[in-house]
């Protein structure tokens, strides 16, 4: 096993104090493998560089101008693969029908159908501990980060793929 190969770029929601908090424990667990980037440092290209973007935070820090940029960013960067470590980011919300605040799709499914990149989000809610103790990731090949299910066996992550059109629209109209 390589003693030291860093693959993934670890960061956090921007303002978001558990995310970072997390982010950096995570980063430290697996310091070897990782790089930790604040949010404010990340630059276009970089990205590239990495197999992975790990974006440590809670759902409801992850608002449409953040979501904005991170398309900016990314379209920009490279980055073949995102992990949103954040609670329910493979689910979209539904509140009801006809409900204004019905999301269209789940935080990843958008992203990944803006992209055209694979993105993992959860299926439930996400424990900080099971982000900063590394118990939602693990070493792949013994040099890669990836998301990973908890040792409780529970299934956690759901990936996401650019969606066919009809597909995201058949979607996108089950949210009315």
């Amino acid at each position: 096993m390589p003693k030291s190969t860093q693959h993934a770029l670890i960061t956090w929601i921007p303002g978001s104090e558990d995310g970072r908090r997390e982010a950096r424990n995570l980063n430290r667990k697996f310091n070897n493998y990782s790089v930790l980037k604040a949010p404010d440092k990340l630059r276009p290209g970089e990205g590239s560089e990495y197999m992975s973007l790990i974006v440590v935070g809670h759902r409801g820090e992850f608002k449409k101008d953040l979501f904005s940029s991170l398309v900016t960013y990314l379209s920009i960067a490279r980055v073949s693969w995102v992990v949103l470590a954040m609670c329910n980011s493979s689910q979209k919300n539904y509140f009801g029908v006809l409900s204004e605040h019905n999301e269209q799709h789940s935080p990843a499914q958008e992203l990944a159908n803006k992209l055209n990149i694979k993105v993992s989000g959860t299926k439930r809610d996400l424990l900080f501990h099971e982000v900063g103790q590394g118990q939602a990731f693990a070493l792949t090949l013994g040099e890669i980060l990836i998301r990973s299910n908890p040792n409780s066996g529970e299934d956690l992550w759901f990936d996401c793929e650019k969606q066919s059109d009809i597909d995201e629209l058949t979607e996108a109209l089950s949210s009315l």
